[in-house]
């Protein structure tokens, strides 16, 4: 793993066709929770929009997966994610697989400047956070949850 490194997404790259056009080929992916973050969508974009964004919270958990990533595909996340212009900003994590093994992983949370108030998501964006959700097997109460914070 010469410079390969886990990024735990949980938002719109849940949607493997998504991920696989922003970064090529998934080698490898892991269903896993992120204890100690709780999902939001207070991530402001342009024209009223709002992104998925995990938020410290220790009483909550966010369900994702953990894809393994070259550098190359770490810098084009960086590129989609807005890292340079602030939109996002790298984090590192630990998250827990199925069975209760622990690793660490590098994800992303909304820069300063692009966190609002909580709102609702375009209809497409949700979709392909659910669609995704369900390509992992990820909880259907957990899915369920997510539902209803785009209500």
């Amino acid at each position: 793993m010469n410079g390969d490194r886990w990024y735990f997404a949980y938002g719109s790259n849940l949607f493997i066709d998504q991920k696989e056009q922003r970064t090529g080929h998934i080698r490898q992916q892991i269903r896993c929770r992120l204890p100690g973050f709780r999902f939001a969508f207070n991530k402001r974009g342009g024209r009223g929009q709002v992104f998925a964004n995990i938020v410290p919270d220790d009483s909550a958990e966010v369900w994702g997966v953990a894809y393994l990533c070259d550098p190359k595909a770490m810098r084009l996340m960086d590129c989609h994610e807005g890292v340079a212009g602030g939109h996002y900003e790298r984090v590192s994590v630990t998250v827990v697989r199925d069975g209760g093994e622990k690793m660490a992983a590098i994800s992303y949370v909304a820069g300063e400047d692009y966190v609002c108030e909580a709102g609702r998501p375009c209809p497409k964006y949700l979709r392909k956070i659910i669609i995704g959700a369900r390509q992992h097997a990820l909880p259907e109460e957990y899915i369920a949850q997510i539902e209803r914070l785009a209500e």
